[in-house]
């Protein structure tokens, strides 16, 4: 059932960007766990649906790019407040890959909640934020410490 729901959804994405869905490998549809990637908005996209971690969810994966040498601990703490008012607001958070050079947003959502449009729709506003990321680095000159106000946004 939420294997199949998946499917429509990234059928959908696919369509409404108008990705050929012609001879169409469906023999992964079985696996444990399936990843749609795609690159939206210039940022590498990854929408993740497992039958054995909560199958009733998608995982939205959003690589925002390098975390810059020259601020990393200021950004990481940033980051890491971000994510203590994120969990409050809709549970999304930030991450870092293995090497800790890149930045990636995720949001686990009820797969119930979306359709193809609904979730490109999503996808925009994660990369709107992708953008303010790549010109701020959520860190400001006047900005002593983030306020809840900023975070609403992300939600």
């Amino acid at each position: 059932m939420f294997r199949s729901k998946f499917l429509k959804i990234v059928d959908s994405i696919r369509d409404s960007l108008g990705y050929s869905l012609q001879n169409e490998d469906n023999s992964s549809t079985n696996e444990e766990i399936l990843a749609m990637e795609i690159q939206y908005g210039d940022f590498l996209f990854a929408i993740v649906h497992s039958l054995v971690n909560n199958p009733e969810k998608i995982l939205i994966e959003c690589n925002f790019g390098k975390n810059p040498e020259s601020k990393k601990e200021e950004i990481l703490l940033k980051l890491l407040t971000m994510n203590c008012m994120l969990a409050e607001v809709d549970g999304s958070s930030f991450t870092l890959t293995e090497n800790s050079d890149e930045v990636i947003y995720t949001l686990a959502c009820n797969i119930d909640k979306y359709d193809g449009i609904s979730l490109l729709h999503k996808m925009t506003e994660i990369v709107w934020h992708g953008r303010r990321w790549l010109e701020t680095r959520f860190i400001t000159s006047d900005e002593a410490t983030i306020n809840s106000e900023n975070l609403t946004i992300l939600a």
